[in-house]
């Protein structure tokens, strides 16, 4: 009896929460950065999208900008997103800058949605704003967040290899 009450115990508290936390640290979680513990976790345990914004929720959301023509922006999108596993373009108009991708979780097999915009602005350069969110769920642990710093940071490696 007492075997059978640990065995509940491990697969209906233990398992589920060390579940959790293995997806939650496999999305770089940042949970002593700005704005702090408590609120990162509220929000990776609350939401179940992510997007870049002038004010963000969370500062590494913030829109980037980049001083390159539209031409060659457009370029290192669709060769960032063709060189990410798992991501598959859905849709792309190109001549307005859109991009639609579906992703696909490495661990859990989720199916995630990714847009991209990319705009100019009256200073010249051009902006990419990226909106992430789950399919399925009420809460993401930060997979949404971490689909755009992912493909922000290839978008850089793209941009800074073929400069």
């Amino acid at each position: 009896m007492g075997s059978r009450i640990i065995t509940v115990v491990i697969v209906v508290l233990i398992l589920p929460l060390a579940a959790g936390g293995i997806a939650i640290a496999m999305n770089r979680p940042m949970l002593f950065d700005p704005p702090g513990f408590a609120k990162r976790l509220s929000i990776y345990l609350r939401y179940n999208a992510a997007e870049t914004a002038a004010n963000p929720l969370l500062p590494e959301l913030r829109i980037r900008r980049y001083g390159v023509s539209e031409d060659r922006m457009k370029s290192a999108v669709e060769r960032t997103i063709r060189s990410l596993p798992r991501w598959t373009i859905i849709r792309e108009e190109r001549a307005v800058g859109a991009y639609q991708i579906g992703i696909t979780s490495l661990i859990w097999r989720f199916r995630d949605d990714l847009s991209i915009l990319v705009t100019g602005t009256a200073s010249g350069e051009m902006e990419v704003y990226v909106f992430s969110v789950s399919r399925v769920g009420r809460a993401d642990l930060g997979a949404n967040r971490v689909h755009i710093l992912t493909f922000y940071e290839a978008l850089e490696r793209q941009l800074k290899e073929n400069s």
